[in-house]
């Protein structure tokens, strides 16, 4: 990360310590999460290429992130998969690119665009692969198929290396994920309560979502 820009972005997400990675089925339940996760205090928010029409809400959450004055959020798209849709989110404004594997033509795309890359990796060998293609940082997942203790064990091998694990984290594990090594985690569906979500309790799921911010701030 030797150019200051991914420096600084970089900087952004550490300093958050918890990415939201939203995957919905209907863009409008997408961008409402999206909505809430801004309105608690997020700094970092992923949207996957999943979401239907994610470019789209990429592009209307960047707006409303403007519009209140919070410029400092970096929005990200994440389930890269292929050059295609990397190419496409970088064009959206996307700060940030997350993929489940290894795709070492999101990291060069992403650095001619000054935006972060993070590859994911469960294995050593795997690690090794993003490491080569040169990810900003090293997305261990599905984190939970082997817990803090096997997050713990690749840290070791890679002190130098920063991890994101995703997949299973949730409120109650985060903080041993803390101290197994990660920099920073992503939470997925363990981050709403589903109910109040379909509700649209705005309100409840602010207050949840910034409890859970405090609690990755003081780990």
């Amino acid at each position: 990360m030797a150019d200051s820009i991914p420096q600084q972005r970089w900087a952004v997400l550490r300093a958050a310590r918890l990415i939201p990675v939203l995957r919905y089925q209907d863009a409008e339940t997408a961008l409402y999460a999206a909505q809430v996760a801004l309105r608690a205090g997020c700094r970092g928010i992923e949207l996957t290429w999943t979401i239907p029409g994610v470019l789209d809400v990429l592009r209307s959450l960047r707006t409303e992130a403007e519009r209140a004055g919070h410029v400092d959020v970096l929005i990200g798209v994440g389930t890269v998969l292929d050059a295609e849709q990397a190419r496409s989110a970088l064009e959206a404004g996307a700060d940030f690119l997350v993929a489940p594997g290894v795709v070492p033509a999101l990291v060069e795309l992403a650095g001619a665009a000054g935006a972060l890359s993070m590859l994911g990796a469960f294995t050593p060998t795997e690690i090794l692969a993003a490491k080569a293609a040169g990810a900003d940082v090293v997305k261990i997942f599905p984190a939970g198929t082997g817990g803090p203790g096997h997050l713990a064990a690749v840290k070791a091998v890679f002190p130098d290396t920063l991890f994101c694990p995703t997949g299973g984290v949730t409120r109650e594990n985060m903080s041993a994920y803390y101290r197994a090594g990660a920099d920073i985690v992503g939470m997925g569906s363990n981050l709403f309560d589903k109910a109040r979500l379909a509700a649209r309790d705005t309100e409840a799921l602010v207050a949840s979502l910034q409890a859970t911010l405090q609690d990755a701030a003081a780990a």
